[in-house]
């Protein structure tokens, strides 16, 4: 029989966009995923971060961050425990102050790949987040970029002679050479 490892598939709240899906070995702790997950997302490792696990009601029954808030610190809990807890979602909790999280939730078990290092990353769609930046930035759903005049409140011009005026200049340039010094032909 085949070693299984778990799934979760993580999605940021507000992004039609963002998604990863994370395949981790049952024995792997908080913590070592921690430095997995801040090292693929680009984040800064000096930053506290919380992880809260939900039951399948959706009600918080563990709290887990580098010192023991009552129900385990991260080198001190694995995914095997989280599941035997019933914890099916965990938030991911990247910047404290503004609590901006990444939802990871349990899909399942899948057969452990021989040759895979885990944790690994099995599926993804979407760029990394910004660590501190005031939302995730889905650049698919932008606007475009307005030019100079439309951004200042001015309408454009329907003709185009300032265009027109650039090229002679452009023009005279190439025809008078560098420095208005004339090739000789």
């Amino acid at each position: 029989m085949a070693n299984m490892v778990y799934k979760f598939k993580a999605t940021i709240p507000y992004s039609k966009v963002f998604m990863r899906e994370f395949a981790v070995r049952p024995d792997m702790n908080l913590f070592r995923f921690n430095r997995y997950i801040l090292s693929e997302l680009c984040f800064s490792t000096d930053q506290m971060v919380i992880y809260r696990a939900f039951n399948d009601k959706g009600v918080c029954t563990g709290r887990y961050g580098l010192f023991d808030l009552g129900d385990g610190s991260l080198d001190n809990i694995t995914f095997a425990d989280i599941i035997s807890r019933g914890q099916v979602k965990i938030e991911f909790v990247y910047n404290l102050r503004p609590e901006r999280i990444i939802n990871l939730e349990f899909e399942g078990e899948m057969p452990e790949e021989p040759r895979m290092s885990y944790p690994c990353i099995v599926g993804e769609k979407g760029h990394n987040p910004s660590q501190f930046a005031d939302k995730y930035e889905d650049y698919m759903y932008e606007s475009p970029v307005r030019g100079a005049k439309l951004a200042a409140g001015e309408l454009p011009d329907d003709d185009d002679d300032e265009d027109e005026d650039d090229d002679d200049e452009v023009e005279e340039i190439y025809d008078g050479g560098l420095d208005g010094v004339q090739d000789d032909e």
